[in-house]
Order: structure tokens, then C-alpha cells, then sequence
């Protein structure tokens, strides 16, 4: 495949722009180093005073304090009172720390032990501290908790929480690996970015900033890879995903050669449904490929790296190419870029159909519509998707010849999915693409809750959580 590109627009940042992260930031000062990475929030040395805004419990235990020592002051200046009445209320004293307290308390003593209180405070704060586990972990890396009191001490998520087991994949700016959690057992895939490489650029911080931000927004979708949380060290930023254990779709259609149309009607289906939800959202994708499918064991596909994504804040789903807010940049992989993109025109979310064309093509035939040949360079290639004429594989049925005609259109108003929205006379939009012959044995209702079979499952081929049979050796 021919490598990506990313050609940035004149908007640029200053060195100012911050990686913004739960709990820490990018430092503001382009010359100094990040902060330091999160740590365990389980520091019980505090003292009365600010224990009184941590924890009820330590509340009261300074309330008591306090009101203990002004006793013993008072009784000190008054010296007409009895020895006997000393004695009562220094045991009402001690039974006060008792009864707030959880340790018995030692009756035959008559002082008040300031630094005792303290200990117990800290001992208690240091048990929960202990106590608190870390099987639950949100998107912004909130910190973990054991109940649902905000009071209770809490720590963040770090990378000793995790087990490396190997890597499965690498990128421009770092890697991705196979992890398991320490806390549940879990498997998960950890894409680790290097800070030093997204220093070089503001845009790549941006990006970075915005792919978070992108996963965090869309993640709940069924064919979407699920984001669990982020956080970062002094060097490193972590985003820990979901592992897809059946690979890439690129890798399967390598083994297979190509599908047949019932497969690749299947995948492109849920590929649909992947796109409405993005679009729906206001996101476009620009690096649509089949190296960016990855495959569950239960057979379902998901989208993932959201990298060069575009996130349209006011983008409706209802918006045509004629009124939609349109990106500029010429980002992603050559075969699978749209003209419009190409030729520097402006483009909407008909660019991410498109791209759906090329990978339905690409599974019908075993490659993609346009590819450089022998001695031909990025240029050529480029030109052939502005101009070159698209022969349909042989032995393609009418229904899917349709289907990819409509999706690889140059007219990016007439292609299928960025059409006018539907009307009471006409569809238009994603409406139209579901209800293609080709897509009429598809129940979308029940595809979207994965109670359509796959074509193929993995999990049985699979001999443990760990096993990476259908990945490339790294």
C-alpha cells in the first residue's frame, strides 16, 4: 500500500496549544518538559486541617480534637474546681474519642493525645487507600473509586496497572500492543504515542487531541472500536481500546483473495451503519481502508484510528455537499482518496462513501480500482482517480455493480449516501444506500443489535486470549 500522507491547511497552532488529559497537561512553555504523569491519590499524611475538607469521618475526628483541647484548657485555669469532677470529665473525654473512633479506648488514661488522633486519622485514610481497586476505568482517566462517594480516596490509571504481552501493530508516532490488565485479566490494546514525536508539529498535537476527543464521542457504536480510557507519563500517551482478536480486514482478504458478494455484503453493510453514526455525529473519517477494519472474534467489524479524522461541530446529518461545512486538507491513503480530495477542491462526508466504494471493490475483485502499476508514481495514480475510467470485475452480479457504480460516482451531489436527504417522493442520504437490491436480504434493525450471522467467527479458532493467529508477526 502506498504510505499516507497528511498535508496540513494554513491553519496552524501556536506553541502554546496543549494536550489536554485528566488530571495533567501538556506543559505551556514550548522549551520545558511535561508534567509528571499522574500518580496514585492515596496520600493519607494530611493533616487535621485539610483532612476536614477530605472526609466526614475525619471531620469529626478534628471537631473532637479541637473541642478536647479547650476543655483541658479550661479546666486547667479553673482551680476551684474538684479533683473529682477532673477525673469524671476527662473519662467523658476519652469516651467521646471512643465512641468516634473504631479502636477500643484505654480507660486509665486522663491526657488527651493530640498526635493519637492524628495517627488514627492517617491510619484510616492509609486503609483506603489500600483498599481502593482499579477494575473500572473511564474515558478521561477519571480517578477509580469503590463506591460512588466522591469522598473516598482514589487513584488514576497508570501503565503499571497493565501487562505487556506483544506488540501488534506500528505507526508513524508510536505502536500498539496486546495488554493485559492486572486488576480484571483482561485483554486490551494499548496504542502508546511518543510526546517527543508530536512535539515536532503543533497539528500533530492537535490531531492527537482530536482522536481522543473523536473516540470518546462515537465509541458506543457496535461496529466502532470502544475506547475504555486514556492518560499519559512525562513521555508517553496511552489510549487503552478494545482488542479485536480477529486482525485486520485487510489480512483477510489477503488469505482469501477476494469475497463473495454475500461476504462483502455483509461487511459493507455494517460499514454503512458505522458511517451514519459518524456522519450523524458530525465526524468524518478521510483514512477509510481495510487496514483500518478490524475484526472481532464473533465476526463483527469495527472502525478504528481515528488519526486523520475531521470533527464538524455544526455539521447536521441532514446537510448536503451543497450547504455542509468542508474540509480542505489532503490526508489518508492515495487509493482510497476521493477526487474532489485530490484535486484540492473542498469535500464533505461523500469523501468517506467513496472511500466505502473503493473497499467494496477491493473485496469483490482482490484490489483496489486504482493502483500505481510497474514504473508509474504517486502522480499517476493520482490522476487515474480523477480521470481514469472504473471496469467493473468480471462475473459481478447487476445489484452489485449498482452498488459500487453509485458509491465510486466523481460527482460527489450524485454519489450514493451524500445524495439530497430523503423526500415523501424520493430517498436520498444513507436511506437510499439501505435500500439497495443489493442490501435486500439485510435486516438493518436486527444487523445494528449483531443478531444477523457473520460469514465467519474466529473465537473457535482461537486457543487462548492471548493468541494473535490472525495478526501480522511484528
Amino acid at each position: 500500500m502506498t504510505s499516507q500522507i497528511a498535508c496540513s491547511t494554513s491553519s496552524t497552532m501556536q506553541n502554546s496549544t496543549i494536550y489536554k488529559d485528566p488530571g495533567d497537561d501538556f506543559s505551556s512553555s514550548p522549551s520545558s518538559s511535561f508534567i509528571n504523569p499522574p500518580k496514585f491519590v492515596e496520600d493519607a499524611t494530611c493533616t487535621t486541617n485539610q483532612a476536614l475538607l477530605q472526609d466526614d469521618d475525619f471531620n469529626t475526628f478534628s471537631t473532637t480534637a479541637r473541642s478536647l483541647i479547650q476543655m483541658e484548657r479550661d479546666n486547667d485555669e479553673n482551680d476551684k474546681v474538684d479533683n473529682e469532677d477532673n477525673r469524671n470529665s476527662s473519662q467523658r473525654q476519652e469516651q467521646i474519642i471512643c465512641s468516634n473512633s473504631s479502636t477500643p479506648c484505654d480507660d486509665t488514661s486522663n491526657t488527651i493525645d493530640i498526635k493519637a488522633i492524628n495517627s488514627k486519622i492517617e491510619d484510616k485514610g492509609a486503609e483506603r487507600g489500600k483498599n481502593t481497586e482499579n477494575e473500572s476505568m473511564s474515558h478521561n482517566n477519571k480517578p477509580t473509586t469503590q463506591s460512588n462517594n466522591p469522598n473516598q480516596y482514589q487513584r488514576y490509571v497508570t501503565p503499571q496497572d497493565f501487562k505487556l504481552l506483544k506488540v501488534v501493530g506500528m505507526g508513524a508516532f508510536g505502536k500498539v500492543l496486546q495488554v493485559r490488565n492486572k486488576h480484571t485479566n483482561k485483554i486490551h490494546a494499548m496504542k502508546v504515542i511518543s510526546k517527543r514525536l508530536l512535539k515536532r508539529k503543533p497539528t500533530y498535537i492537535e490531531n492527537m487531541i482530536l482522536e481522543k476527543q473523536i473516540l470518546m464521542k462515537v465509541c458506543s457504536h457496535p461496529f466502532i472500536v470502544t475506547m475504555h480510557c486514556s492518560f499519559q507519563t512525562q513521555e508517553k500517551l496511552f489510549i487503552i481500546m478494545e482488542f479485536a482478536r480477529g486482525g485486520e480486514l485487510f489480512l483477510r482478504l489477503g488469505k482469501h483473495g477476494f469475497f463473495t458478494e454475500s461476504t462483502t455484503c455483509f461487511y459493507t453493510s455494517e460499514i454503512v451503519l458505522a458511517l451514519e453514526h459518524l456522519h450523524g455525529k458530525g465526524i468524518l473519517h478521510r483514512d477509510l481502508k481495510p487496514e483500518n477494519i478490524l475484526l472481532r472474534d464473533d465476526g463483527h467489524l469495527v472502525l478504528t484510528d481515528f488519526g486523520l479524522a475531521k470533527d464538524f461541530q455544526q455539521w447536521s446529518s441532514a446537510a448536503t455537499d451543497t450547504n455542509e461545512e468542508r474540509a480542505l486538507t489532503v490526508c489518508g491513503t492515495y487509493e482510497y482518496m476521493a477526487p474532489e480530495m485530490v484535486a484540492r477542491k473542498g469535500y464533505g462526508k461523500a469523501a468517506d462513501w467513496w472511500s466505502l466504494g473503493c473497499i467494496a471493490y477491493e473485496m469483490l475483485s482482490g484490489k483496489p480500482p486504482f493502483e500505481s502499476l510497474k514504473g508509474e508514481g504517486s502522480k499517476d495514480l493520482l490522476r487515474k482517480i480523477c480521470n481514469g475510467r472504473i471496469r467493473m470485475p468480471s462475473g459481478l452480479s447487476r445489484e452489485a455493480c449498482f452498488f459500487v457504480k453509485g458509491l465510486l460516482n466523481r460527482d460527489a451531489s450524485k454519489r450514493l449516501g451524500s445524495m439530497k436527504k430523503s423526500t415523501m417522493f424520493e430517498l436520498g442520504g444513507v436511506a437510499q444506500v439501505k435500500r439497495l437490491d443489493f442490501f435486500k436480504s439485510i435486516d438493518w434493525n436486527l444487523l445494528e443489535t449483531k443478531e444477523v450471522d457473520p460469514p465467519e467467527r474466529f473465537d473457535h479458532e482461537l486457543e487462548n486470549d492471548e493468541d494473535l493467529r490472525h495478526f501480522y508477526p511484528e
